[in-house]
């Protein structure tokens, strides 16, 4: 009978961390769908700072495969703001597997009598260029001046600049994947060139047929009509997938106003 108590304890203790770990885990969002790379939940930036900043993230992003997040939260939910940064940077898959290459930059900002917090959290990939050091600098120099007067997109944009220009030739963007289909140009040039080939064939036959007569046949070739009707891609200039499985260490740094 006791080693049976002793079982049912420790499976009501198993139960009860478990359940504790998962109302834990919600704390922290989920990435806003679609997927973007700017996830404002805070509602710090205007839906034109919005659109400048993420097209700039994803420009950088379509070139390198570096993925640039920046988050804003009114609450860490009891987290140390280093804590809430890697624990997003690990949960959302930030960066790319195998390359680790990517940051989160999480603001929570001052709001009453609490205090504004910022913090930079770098892959595993990104350490070495982005050591803490330089982290530090990015932002104690380029962002809270700004934040400390209340201009958000001021600061997160320059420390945007400033890790693009650390990060400058580190990493090249991924080959093309098989599956993102035939270029449609090619598809263009073999369509015209079916039907050329067809149009000579029975263009010559008709001319046989008919003694001789050319009224028109085979000369006639379709082609069909360039530009206009097609809108593949959208407001940032195609799509963006979320992370890509990157993970996160310790590497980082921030600070408060």
């Amino acid at each position: 009978m006791k080693i049976l108590s002793k079982i049912k304890h420790r499976f009501w203790l198993f139960i009860l961390f478990f359940g504790v770990a998962a109302v834990y885990a919600q704390d922290i969002p989920k990435p806003m769908y679609p997927p973007c790379l700017v996830n404002d939940f805070a509602r710090l930036f205007s839906p034109e700072e919005t659109r400048a900043l993420e097209q700039k993230l994803r420009a950088y992003h379509d070139s390198t495969s570096t993925q640039i997040y920046v988050v804003t939260v009114n609450d860490l939910e009891g987290y140390a703001v280093s804590d809430y940064a890697f624990k997003i940077g690990e949960e959302w898959g930030v960066g790319q597997k195998g390359k680790d290459n990517g940051a989160v930059i999480l603001i929570k900002p001052k709001v009453g009598n609490s205090r504004g917090q910022v913090f930079i959290a770098t892959g595993y990939g990104l350490e070495a260029r982005l050591n803490d050091a330089y982290v530090g600098r990015i932002v104690r120099d380029r962002m809270i001046p700004y934040f400390r007067e209340n201009d958000y997109f001021g600061g997160v944009n320059a420390a945007v600049d400033a890790i693009i220009e650390r990060l400058s030739g580190e990493f090249d963007a991924d080959e093309q994947q098989d599956n993102e289909g035939i270029p449609i140009g090619l598809i263009v040039v073999s369509v015209i060139g079916l039907i050329v080939i067809l149009r000579l064939i029975f263009g010559n036959n008709r001319h046989i047929n008919n003694g001789g007569s050319n009224r028109g046949g085979g000369r006639f070739i379709f082609f069909p009509p360039f530009g206009g009707g097609s809108n593949r891609t959208g407001g940032f200039g195609g799509t963006f997938g979320g992370g890509g499985g990157g993970r996160f260490g310790g590497g980082g740094a921030g600070g408060s106003w």
